[in-house]
């Protein structure tokens, strides 16, 4: 079964860039239902450079969605910040004090296009 990138399919709305469903093709059963395929894992590859990131320590609790604009300037980044420190429950925001490693604003493009690759 071929899926396509939601963006290209004309019935569904264009989503913002950094959006987590953008990293997932979209498929269509035969009822004309459209399904992600999330079971698909997602990982940051491996073989980046450390100088890509930068390490902050978090001075208080904070959701990872305000985390995400605050570094990037969209709240849609939160996913990105949790697979890259291997945070398993985005809820749990009791994060004061945590040292996270981050990816540099001006990597996003190259990462998020690796991941993408990663996926296909």
């Amino acid at each position: 079964m071929d899926g396509q990138y939601q963006n290209y399919i004309t019935d569904l709305p264009t989503l913002e860039l950094y959006r987590y469903e953008n990293i997932f093709k979209v498929y269509k059963t035969d009822n004309n239902y459209f399904f992600y395929n999330i079971i698909k894992n997602i990982q940051v590859p491996k073989d980046l450079s450390n100088q890509i990131f930068e390490v902050i320590v978090l001075n208080e609790n904070i959701p990872f969605t305000t985390l995400s604009y605050n570094l990037y300037g969209t709240t849609y980044l939160w996913w990105l910040i949790c697979i890259i420190n291997d945070i398993q429950n985005p809820f749990d925001i009791n994060n004061t004090g945590k040292t996270l490693k981050v990816l540099k604003r001006e990597y996003l493009k190259v990462v998020l296009n690796a991941i993408k690759q990663q996926l296909q």
